[in-house]
C-alpha cells in the first residue's frame, strides 16, 4: 500500500525529504500549525508511527526513528483525529516505496552493464555457502544495480537492498532487480542506525579498497558486520580479502577467506564471516 492509501487519503506531503530525515526530530515543528483535522497512524499495539495534520493539503511526519514531541503529544486533545491501523512492516514498506518512486522521478538511471551470467554465479555462491531457510531476511548492502537482491531472489531468500548512489539504484529498480518497497537511498555506514539486526547479509564486489579509502571501507564493513550474523562479502583482491579479516577479527568476528573461481572479473575473493 501507498502511503497516501495508509490514511484513506489521494494525496499527502511527507515533511522527511530523505531516508535519514526520518530520525529529524526538528520536523515535527511543523505539525504544531494547520486545521483540527488530523489522522493518525498507529500500529497493532498502538504504536505510532506517523501523523498527517490537514494544512491546505495533508502533510505528513513520520515516528519510525523518532518519538512525537512532548508538543505534539499536548494539542492532540484539542484536534478532530481519525486513528487508522496497519503493522509496522506494511508501514516500514510504505515509506521505502514513497522514497525509491520520488528517486526515480528526480534521478536518471545508471548505464546497464550487468553481465548476463553474473546473477547465476552469485546465487550458486550464496547457496554452495550458506545454509537458510525460505524466505529468510539479506541485507544486499552497497547493493548498486541489484545483482545481489536477484541472485537472493533466486535462491528463496528475501532481499532488502540499500546504497548511496541514487543513479544505480533507479537501473536496479527499473530492471526489476529492486523492488521499492524493499530498497533505501541510505549511506552505508549509518545503516545500523535504521536497520535492524538480520541472521544475513551480503556485500558484493567491495572496493576498490586502497590505503587511502581503508578508513572509511571499515567504517562500512563495521557496520555490515553490526546489521547481521552471518556475512558474505566479495572483493577483487587477495589484499582487500584479508584486510577484511583483520578488520573482522578485530570486532571478534570469525572470518574465512578463500577464492573463488567462478568468474575471471567478479567476487574473485570471498570473506565469509561469522
Amino acid at each position: 500500500m501507498s502511503l497516501s492509501e495508509l490514511f484513506d487519503l489521494k494525496e499527502v506531503r511527507l515533511l522527511e525529504c530523505s531516508f535519514e530525515d526520518l530520525s529529524n526530530e526538528t520536523l515535527m515543528v511543523h505539525m504544531l500549525s494547520g486545521s483540527n483535522e488530523v489522522r493518525l497512524l498507529i500500529s497493532e499495539d498502538e504504536t505510532p508511527l506517523a501523523m498527517a495534520r490537514e494544512d491546505e493539503g495533508w502533510k505528513v511526519v513520520s515516528f519510525l526513528w523518532k518519538e512525537p514531541s512532548d508538543e505534539i503529544i499536548e494539542i492532540l486533545p484539542e484536534l478532530d483525529i481519525k486513528a487508522f491501523t496497519c503493522s509496522e512492516k506494511t508501514y516500514r514498506e510504505a515509506i521505502y516505496d514513497h522514497f525509491c518512486r520520488s528517486l526515480l522521478v528526480k534521478c536518471q538511471p545508471a548505464v546497464e552493464d550487468l553481465p548476463s551470467d553474473r546473477v547465476k554465479k552469485v546465487s550458486d555462491l550464496i547457496w554452495k555457502e550458506w545454509h537458510f531457510k525460505p524466505g529468510d531476511i539479506c541485507y544486499d548492502c552497497c547493493c548498486g544495480s541489484g545483482v545481489g537482491s536477484a541472485a537472493l531472489s533466486k535462491v528463496g531468500m528475501n532481499a532488502f537492498a540499500f546504497d548511496v548512489d541514487g543513479s544505480l539504484l533507479c537501473r536496479g529498480l527499473s530492471a526489476g532487480r529492486l523492488q521499492t518497497w524493499s530498497t533505501a537511498h541510505l549511506d552505508a555506514s549509518k545503516a545500523s542506525d535504521f536497520l535492524p539486526h538480520a541472521s544475513f547479509a551480503i556485500m558484493l564486489m567491495a572496493g576498490d579498497i586502497n590505503p587511502i579509502n581503508a578508513w572509511n571501507w571499515q567504517r562500512i564493513f563495521s557496520q555490515v558486520l553490526d546489521l547481521a550474523d552471518n556475512v558474505l562479502v566479495t572483493v577483487a583482491s587477495e589484499e582487500e580479502a584479508l584486510m577484511l579479516k583483520q578488520w573482522s577479527e578485530a570486532k571478534g568476528r570469525n572470518c574465512r577467506v578463500f577464492e573463488n573461481n567462478r568468474d575471471p572479473f567478479y567476487d574473485h575473493w570471498v570473506c565469509s564471516v561469522t
